[in-house]
C-alpha cells in the first residue's frame, strides 16, 4: 500500500511541476527583454514622427499600396457622369438582351 501511494505522489508531483515551470516568466522566452524607459522627449518625438508619416499615407504619400494614390486632375462633372451612367446602362441592356449563352449550352451535349 505505502509504494502505491509513494508512485501515485511521485507522479502527481511530478505532472503538477511541469505547468509550474511552463508558467515561469523569464525573459528572452516568452517575452521581450526589458529595456530602459523612453524619455518624454523620445516619446515627443516617436510621437510627431507617426503623426507626420500617417499624414503622409492619408494623403498618398509613402504608403507602399497602390490603392493609396492622390488623385489629381479634373473632377468629372455632373453631366459627364450621366452621360457614363447612360452608356453603362445602355450596355447592360443590349447585353441582357442578347443573353450570355449559358442557357443554350446547358440542354445541348
Amino acid at each position: 500500500m505505502l509504494k502505491i501511494i509513494l508512485t501515485v505522489t511521485a507522479a502527481a508531483v511530478a505532472l503538477l511541476s511541469t505547468h509550474v515551470y511552463a508558467q515561469s516568466d523569464t525573459a528572452g522566452e516568452g517575452r521581450a527583454a526589458t529595456s530602459k524607459p523612453a524619455t518624454k522627449e523620445e516619446k515627443a518625438a516617436a510621437k510627431k514622427k507617426r503623426q507626420a508619416t500617417s499624414k503622409e499615407i492619408s494623403h498618398g504619400k509613402g504608403s507602399m499600396d497602390s490603392d493609396n494614390t492622390v488623385r489629381t486632375g479634373k473632377k468629372a462633372t455632373a453631366d459627364e457622369k450621366a452621360a457614363g451612367k447612360s452608356s453603362r446602362k445602355a450596355a447592360g441592356t443590349q447585353a441582357s438582351k442578347e443573353g450570355s449563352g449559358r442557357l443554350e449550352d446547358e440542354g445541348k451535349k
